[in-house]
């Protein structure tokens, strides 16, 4: 320990690494976790020193690194300290979960195996489930909730904070200035209603959200009972046993057990760039966060190797969960749609301002007195605002998420569910996703045809002799991965490929543990960037070294220079090419087989020198739906690209079987497109439907290559190497519950089926948020410009306010809220896909939208106005009412496209225009309601006037909308027809 002096101040530390040789020291600094200023403060301190030539605060770590000149009287600054003399600040508990009972904090990364198994009173075989779950009640789920969810006054305070309300809330208090108690009183109470339905859209939606923190967490591997078990992430609980591969999120603070080249990438906890070598031995109990290499944390990820580990911490009990409560959470940034409703609720703030001002200088022009002029402007501000946009667009959006959780999908961002309605290209994974990933060998070739494996006996006591035995042999010792015995089953974990090599080995009758402790591995060198082949080496039984190697054909022939009969020549070489090209074209998986002898001691394997033994060729049966889904895609406009690590032929094969036509491209091909120039690289990009021999750098740039030109990306994938290109896609979907926690946790949407037809139906689901709110927003800005229209025309003619803004207040009331939802919320068009996705730049309300608008709004007040003169402001009341009513059913999709069977909420809109014309006719009749309205007694012509308003917007608007259709559909015809005849005469055409 030393102890220096800052700002007067003795300050202690702690010397982590002294490297004198290149002049670097590096200290862990109490209270610098997390605390830039403090860092600030060291960096100025150390700079004034003589000598130091940088001095660099890490708050993510809680160190210091300082580089000297050689000279420098650094040490004499430092003055060293006994341990116990230095007063550490007390570090800051995390508050555990209501009812749940945190776990104790021990220094688990120095105890022995023996003790953290005694101290948690379980053993390497794992609990028992009574036991897992008595724990679970103990502790608690093993969530850490990112941020608090929201009080229930936050939420509905939040439903107050928009536009629209606080120009009604202005209004009510104009109405109160103006001796107006009872429409300050309506108006208050419309924003309380309004304020209600939000507050419980809202609600409903984080409960929703709680409800999907399960899913999104994933699963885990755990031993239980000596059983391999895979559960969710969220039920593990202390002294759990789980398995840990290269890709895994860790889901909770685990304490190794046993390691094999295991390594973590604590870079988001602890800021160390490199991956961090994780051992099963105690370190010491004052090593910093970043050096416990027994330990590994929540929130980090395995970089490389397997192993086992024992679950110590959970939920809030984990560093991720400490760090969390000591970094204040930033706002996410607005999404498109929010962008997009934020621009209109301006619009409508400036419209209803300007609205408002105009009517006070007529009224003023044609000499008001004040109150009145009040009067007119209030009117007309509650006119123009729709006080049911943002209902509307809270409700679309929750429904959508609701439909798409019932199909089995989490939808993470808003943003994404828009995004969806507009994907043009999907970019998919082949291995799990267009695949089952559920491989099995199909074809063992050791150099006479593929061999009857029904049939294979192997010879154990001969393995390096018999060709067919060694190819089995060298599967199962050249794979990484781990067998575990569940009773009288041999359960295997790693990557279906090995899998499925180990699994034919142990079905011909080979021994795996007997192999592995007559060949014992020294080393295994994985796949990298372009080296795709594996080369593990093991001491031989009668003394030396083999070297055992697998991957792809070309490049491990290139490495052979016999077989096992002889020099492998020009002739032999073409002769298994050309096998190679068969067994791929077959969509077959295709691996290379070979090994050779070297001295013990001799260094690296070699990689030359090789005896090629033959073609192994392993089958991953199509998804069901997989086809399906490309067809899908075709017909709403979307193109499909494949990519996958595959040989190219291999690749087209499944290509093919899926229905995909179009270029391959292998990754020297993709980075010499990605050099053509503008005008060619486009025309590449879209004849392109393969990208075989990728690494998930090539999946990026291609990702990012599409988005450049225009293109709305999805990237569907399960695995590690999928990670980048989901994060550079507009959407990233992890396929399927086995995805990788990689994937789920940098995907936009988490699939819980591996039904590719799913994400054809989210694209859907967005298409129909879009099209459901241009239709709302259609309807609620026509309407809203009727009664502008309406009070504004009867300002410029110098005529009387022609309905108050209670009675305004009234029609919004009915109309806006309940109608705008239904048509917010309506099920869609079934025919959604079979039309090209929307431009991405398109606005809700478009230029021709706008103008639809306009005209429709026109001729509502039109009708409006014909009624203010035949019978006055009450007629003008009734008949505005109903045409409004009567005009939502305009703006529904036309009848034709929804089908004559009636779909899931198709009854929503009908029922709430019955509701709301049944409480219309109750305030035109019923006493109470009329004198609060002041409305006289109705009459016939008032009845009259209802029946005409919800009669006129079918007659002006459904008919003609059909009217169109019905000539659409005969272009249609007509266009299939011409088609066919050119089609017909060109293939007539010798």
């Amino acid at each position: 320990m030393v102890v220096f002096l800052m700002d007067g101040q003795a300050a202690p530390a702690r010397v982590v690494r002294h490297s004198t040789a290149a002049r670097r020291l590096r200290l862990e600094v109490p209270g610098l976790r997390w605390n830039r200023f403090l860092g600030e403060r060291l960096e100025r301190t150390f700079s004034t020193w003589p000598g130091i030539e940088e001095a660099s605060a890490e708050p993510r770590t809680g160190r210091l690194l300082v580089r000297y000149a050689p000279e420098a009287p650094l040490l004499s600054r430092l003055r060293e300290q006994p341990d116990e003399q230095v007063h550490w600040p007390a570090p800051r508990q995390a508050r555990p979960a209501r009812g749940t009972e945190r776990a104790p904090r021990e220094p688990w990364h120095a105890m022995t195996l023996d003790a953290v198994r005694a101290r948690l009173d379980c053993s390497e075989q794992g609990l028992s489930s009574a036991e897992a779950a008595r724990r679970l009640k103990r502790y608690g789920l093993n969530i850490v909730v990112a941020e608090e969810p929201r009080s229930r006054l936050a939420m509905l305070g939040s439903q107050l904070a928009n536009v629209p309300t606080m120009l009604l809330l202005g209004s009510a208090g104009f109405s109160a200035v103006a001796g107006d108690a009872l429409e300050a009183t309506a108006i208050l109470a419309v924003v309380g209603l309004n304020a209600g339905i939000g507050y419980r859209i809202e609600r409903r939606n984080q409960e929703l959200l709680a409800s999907w923190q399960k899913l999104e967490a994933g699963s885990a591997q755990v031993l239980r009972g000596g059983v391999l078990l895979t559960v969710p992430v969220a039920d593990l609980v202390p002294g759990d046993v789980v398995l840990l591969r290269a890709g895994d999120m860790l889901p909770a603070d685990v304490r190794v057990l046993d390691a094999h080249r295991l390594s973590a990438d604590e870079a988001p906890l602890t800021g160390e760039s490199e991956p961090q070598p994780k051992q099963a031995a105690p370190v010491d109990a004052r090593a910093p966060l970043a050096e416990r290499a027994s330990l590994l944390f929540a929130g980090t990820s395995v970089a490389s190797g397997h192993g086992r580990a024992m679950v110590v911490a959970t939920g809030a009990d984990t560093e991720l969960a400490r760090v969390r409560e000591l970094v204040a959470q930033e706002a996410s940034p607005p999404t498109p749609l929010t962008r997009k409703l934020a621009h209109l609720n301006r619009r409508v703030a400036v419209g209803s301002v300007g609205a408002a001002a105009l009517s006070a200088a007529m009224g003023v022009a044609h000499g008001r007195s004040g109150v009145q002029v009040l009067r007119g402007a209030v009117a007309l501000g509650v006119a123009a605002l729709p006080e049911g946009l943002p209902l509307v667009a809270t409700a679309a959006l929750v429904r959508a998420m609701q439909r798409l959780h019932a199909r089995g999908m989490v939808v993470r961002r808003v943003s994404a569910a828009e995004a969806l309605g507009g994907v043009t290209v999907i970019c998919t994974d082949k291995t799990g996703t267009l695949t089952r990933n559920e491989m099995r060998l199909d074809v063992l070739d050791v150099g006479d045809g593929p061999l009857e494996l029904s049939s294979l006996r192997p010879r154990p006591q001969a393995v390096l002799e018999d060709p067919p035995t060694l190819a089995l042999a060298l599967g199962l010792l050249n794979s990484d991965v781990d067998v575990h015995r569940s009773g009288k089953e041999l359960v295997v974990s790693g990557s279906s490929t090995e899998k499925a090599l180990v699994d034919a080995a142990h079905a011909a009758g080979l021994d795996g543990a007997a192999l592995r402790l007559a060949f014992p591995r020294r080393h295994l060198r994985e796949r990298s960037e372009g080296i795709h082949y594996v080369v593990s080496v093991h001491r031989a039984p009668g003394g030396g070294e083999l070297a055992f190697v697998k991957g792809a054909p070309e490049q491990v022939l290139a490495m052979c220079e016999r077989d096992s009969k002889g020099p492998l020549d020009a002739r032999k070489r073409e002769r298994l090419a050309r096998r190679n090209d068969a067994l791929a074209a077959d969509g077959l998986r295709v691996l290379g087989l070979a090994w050779r002898r070297f001295a013990e001691g001799g260094g690296p394997a070699p990689t030359d020198g090789y005896t090629f033994i033959g073609f192994v060729g392993l089958r991953d049966p199509l998804r069901e739906g997989a086809a399906e889904s490309v067809r899908q895609a075709h017909g709403a406009g979307i193109r499909t690209v494949v990519l996958t690590g595959d040989q190219p032929r291999t690749a087209e094969a499944i290509a093919r079987r899926v229905g995909l036509e179009g270029d391959t491209l292998t990754t020297q091909s993709l980075a010499e497109m990605l050099e053509l120039p503008d005008g060619e690289l486009p025309r590449r990009l879209d004849r392109t439907a393969v990208l075989a021999r990728v690494t998930p750098e090539d999946k990026r740039k291609l990702v990012k290559a599409l988005r450049a030109r225009g293109e709305i990306v999805a990237m569907a994938g399960d695995g590690i190497n999928d990670a980048p290109a989901l994060q550079a896609a507009d959407v990233g979907v992890a396929v399927g519950v086995g995805s990788s926690d990689m994937a789920r946790a940098v995907a936009d949407v988490v699939m819980a089926s591996e039904d590719l037809r799913s994400i054809m139906s989210a694209v859907g689901e967005g298409r129909i948020v879009q099209d459901n709110l241009r239709r709302a927003l259609r309807f609620l800005f026509a309407t809203n410009f009727s009664e502008m229209a309406l009070v504004l025309g009867a300002g410029v003619l110098g005529l009387a306010d022609p309905l108050t803004p209670l009675q305004l207040l009234w029609i919004n009331l009915l109309t806006d809220t309940l109608p705008g939802i239904a048509l917010g919320m309506e099920p869609g068009d079934p025919a959604i896909l079979d039309r090209p996705p929307a431009p991405p730049g398109m606005p809700l309300l478009t230029h021709r939208a706008a103008r639809q608008v306009a005209r429709d709004g026109l001729l509502m007040a039109g009708v409006g106005g014909l009624a203010l003169a035949l019978g006055g402001p009450p007629l003008a009341f009734g008949t505005l009412t109903a045409v409004q009513l009567g005009y939502s059913a305009v703006c529904r999709a036309p009848r034709e496209t929804r089908g004559h069977v009636p779909s899931d909420g198709e009854w929503r809109l009908p029922v709430f225009i019955g509701g709301a014309a049944a409480v219309h006719m109750a305030a035109l009749t019923f006493p109470p309601l009329r004198r609060v309205l002041r409305l006289p007694a109705p009459t016939p012509l008032t009845f009259g006037g209802v029946a005409v308003g919800f009669a006129l917007p079918a007659l002006l608007g459904v008919l003609p909308a059909w009217g169109g259709q019905a000539v659409r559909r005969v272009r249609r015809r007509e266009g299939r027809r011409v088609m066919t005849d050119a089609t017909s005469l060109l293939e007539e055409t010798p």
